[in-house]
């Protein structure tokens, strides 16, 4: 849960910032005017997916060095680099399915 916690932005401790899902809902409704609103859901359904399955994973990996985060261990903070590496990897998931889904 914690490493959860940590990679979706939910604040873990007092000191560390909250990064709401602004950019990510800005994205989504992008979609939603240029392909529709049908189109904008399924392409969100299947970022979401992506999201959580593949691409928060492997970031999480890379942080903490190719290693699994253990029960005990502090889960990694996402640096700003990767935070926005995280948003491009959606924005281009989102376009992607919405494109193919038209």
């Amino acid at each position: 849960m914690r490493a959860f916690r940590a990679l979706t932005g939910f604040p873990v401790s007092i000191g560390q910032p909250w990064l709401p899902g602004v950019p990510h809902a800005l994205v989504g409704l992008a979609v939603g005017f240029v392909f529709g609103i049908g189109a904008a859901i399924s392409a969100l359904l299947l970022a979401t997916l992506v999201n959580f399955v593949i691409y928060l994973p492997l970031t999480a990996l890379a942080l903490n060095g190719g290693e699994p985060i253990g029960p005990e261990d502090p889960a990694p903070v996402l640096p700003v680099g990767a935070q926005v590496l995280l948003l491009a990897l959606w924005t281009i998931t989102v376009w992607g399915a919405a494109a193919l889904t038209r």
